[in-house]
């Protein structure tokens, strides 16, 4: 009898913290607006999503400097990123990938699709906006800079439909 309730216990105690854990995911995966650290204009659209227990980065649609309005989506599919091997286009590009959740963050790579280079990536949720942070490799995150994202909804992108994210498979781009 002591050993049933010695299970059942530690049965609850695993169910409750894989809950937990999926919670955490939740809370940062969906459709986030990139806003330049630059400029404080948005960008872009990104949906991050889980595939195999880790968290990626796809672009789904851009943001046109000059007018503001989204100019390039999964269904335009008009403008390529040329650092890139292959010239990827620009919508689709997962450029955030390899993430892992540790504790309240998450930690994996970024790569800067404008020229190629790849950095350390730390993502944490303050409210409704997330802070990604992109460091260079092996600095623990000290020499880097902060990108704040908010989040959205998909009657942001007017006329497009994001497609489910259950169906992405990630394809990590490479430098020329």
């Amino acid at each position: 009898m002591r050993k049933h309730r010695i299970v059942g216990i530690m049965m609850l105690v695993l169910l409750v913290c894989g809950a937990v854990s999926v919670y955490a995911a939740d809370n940062v995966l969906g459709l986030w607006k990139i806003i330049d650290d630059k400029t404080d204009k948005p960008t872009a659209f990104v949906v991050l999503y889980l595939y195999n227990g880790k968290m990626y980065g796809r672009i789904v649609a851009t943001i046109s400097k000059e007018t503001g309005v989204v100019d390039d989506t999964l269904d335009i599919k008009g403008k390529r990123f040329t650092a890139l091997a292959g010239d990827p286009l620009t919508c689709g590009l997962d450029f955030v990938f390899d993430m892992e959740e540790r504790s309240k963050d998450w930690k994996g790579s970024i790569i800067d699709p404008e020229d190629g280079k790849s950095y350390d990536c730390t993502i944490k949720r303050d409210g409704n906006k997330l802070i990604v942070r992109g460091s260079l490799k092996g600095t623990g995150g000290l020499l880097g800079r902060n990108q704040t994202w908010l989040q959205a909804s998909p009657s942001d992108i007017p006329s497009f439909t994001i497609p489910p994210s259950s169906g992405f498979v990630p394809v990590i781009p490479k430098k020329k």
